[in-house]
């Protein structure tokens, strides 16, 4: 492209920091999961209560999952080769983000380091003795290196050992180049396909900042004034501007126009209009840009999936071929998963060293699993698996998986609420049937306790246990059996007329 065309574009492009987040948006199903477990193997309740509090306050008043969810993917998607860096001071002991600028050198061993050296600084003080300052952390020691014309020593005053037992920093991605210390971030496969997007979309910019407006077009009308002269007299005409025609119109305007001989043409009504800007070059753009962002979610996640869900799930595909289509998202989503599991447990058995100098820092007595039971799919969706299961009889144990489901899809953001509805789901008795259905199978008196539960449910006390629930439900009901009783009398059948009979 010319230099005017390539300046105008970097003058009006915009970002596509949105595309690498919708792209990526399923990647929070990672901390919104459920499921996991800890293992706390810490004896000493005082030191048990430190660690605790250490882990809620990591970071600016963060816990170190808050923390993690709100940073860690964003780093490493920028600064896969940076650091998450153990610092200490005051008895707290948090976490520093060091970009791969600030780094000389390190050893990686795996996500972990032998070794780091960061790039030297000099000391306002030392402008004039040319002496520079390096620091250099190992499993063992953080030491300060002056470096003087060439000539290294340890500052004894600034050097200590450190508390973590092993070189406190990770490195941000464990993608590494067969090879090398250089890793990759986690969209590297789609960075070509967003500069290609990136140039598509400033490319749609330009085009409707400048040929986006309609250019309006109309035969020239003569100024009745000066009848197409420009002046009046010698002076210029004052209702043209000396133009010789009118310029600006109004809606009381009225165009006058001869009646044509019998050889012209007849241009009425095509005497005005508006030229409109390429239509089809607009929208094909648009497509091209649609297309990019499909495939580079293909890329990433393996499927599609995501352009099928608003439509209806009988119009697309069965709930079988949509359940097969989750799960290369679920298989990307648990290699996610291990990556910030690993993470998380590092530095918290960091954090657990630093508050407990006396046991071995080999020794782990933390340990973390993330929840794997990953809600891909809309509430609709599951929803309408759930109807089309109990259409087709399948058995509860499906249907109970399908419910669960749903319920954590639809409470995906509201975990208080998600707890109450699971609760709900484990007291309320054959919640998969209808009273119509409870009654025609198992009678009158169930079909009664289920039409109960409506009206318990609403005085219950929901932050009990599943098990409290179920005992006070149970108790409700033996306390409302006399209405029960009355709502199963059965009716006196008819006694037969005695009219006589007929002749």
């Amino acid at each position: 492209e010319s230099v005017n065309k390539a300046k105008a574009r970097k003058k009006y492009s915009k970002d596509i920091r949105d595309v690498f987040e919708r792209v990526m948006k399923q990647r929070e199903n990672v901390f919104q999961s459920n499921g996991g477990s800890e293992k706390v193997l810490i004896k000493n309740d005082s030191i048990k209560a430190l660690f605790t509090k250490a882990q809620a306050n990591f970071k600016s008043n963060k816990s170190v999952f808050k923390y993690l969810s709100e940073q860690y993917f964003t780093l490493s998607d920028v600064d896969p080769n940076g650091l998450i860096f153990m610092e200490y001071g005051n008895d707290k002991a948090y976490p520093t983000y060091k970009s791969i600028n600030d780094i000389c050198d390190y050893e990686p061993n795996g996500q972990k380091l032998e070794y780091v050296i960061f790039e030297p600084y000099g000391k306002d003080e030392d402008k004039t003795s040319a002496r520079r300052f390096w620091r250099v952390v190992d499993d063992v020691n953080d030491r300060i290196i002056i470096e003087v014309a060439g000539s290294f020593f340890v500052s004894v005053q600034e050097s200590f050992t450190h508390p973590f037992g092993e070189t406190p920093g990770l490195i941000l991605s464990n993608r590494e180049k067969t090879g090398s210390k250089i890793r990759y971030t986690a969209i590297d496969k789609i960075i070509e396909l967003a500069k290609d997007f990136a140039r598509d979309k400033s490319i749609l910019t330009i085009y409707k900042f400048q040929k986006g407006y309609p250019i309006h077009w109309r035969f020239v009308t003569q100024c009745k004034s000066c009848t197409g002269l420009g002046k009046t007299g010698t002076d210029k005409c004052s209702s043209c501007d000396g133009y010789g025609y009118v310029r600006n119109t109004d809606v009381t305007d009225i165009v006058t126009i001869p009646i044509p001989d019998i050889d012209q043409p007849n241009i009425a009504p095509n005497i005005a209009g508006f030229e409109s800007p390429d239509l089809e070059t607009w929208n094909q753009y648009k497509e091209d840009m649609a297309d990019l962002i499909k495939v580079m979610k293909d890329t990433i996640w393996g499927t599609n999936l995501y352009t099928n869900q608003t439509k209806n799930l009988k119009e697309t595909e069965t709930a079988t071929g949509r359940y097969i289509d989750v799960q290369p998202i679920i298989n990307t989503l648990n290699v996610f998963t291990d990556e910030i599991e690993y993470v998380d447990n590092t530095l918290c058995n960091w954090i657990l060293n630093f508050i407990d100098p006396v046991k071995a820092k080999e020794e782990v007595h933390y340990y973390k699993t993330y929840g794997r039971r990953f809600i891909i799919e809309s509430p609709d969706i599951i929803l309408e698996k759930y109807q089309e299961a109990k259409d087709s009889s399948d058995s509860n144990t499906i249907l109970d998986k399908l419910l669960e489901e749903y319920i954590m899809s639809k409470y995906k953001n509201d975990p208080i609420m998600q707890g109450i509805m699971i609760k709900k789901k484990e007291v309320e008795p054959y919640v998969h049937m209808s009273l119509e259905q409870v009654n025609s199978s198992f009678g009158p008196e169930e079909a009664y306790k289920k039409e109960l539960f409506a009206k318990f449910w609403i005085t219950c006390d929901t932050n009990k246990t599943t098990a409290d629930i179920t005992s006070e439900f149970a108790a409700y009901c033996t306390k409302n059996k006399k209405d029960f009783s009355k709502l199963l009398k059965q009716p006196e059948a008819p006694k037969p007329s005695r009219q006589p009979a007929k002749k």
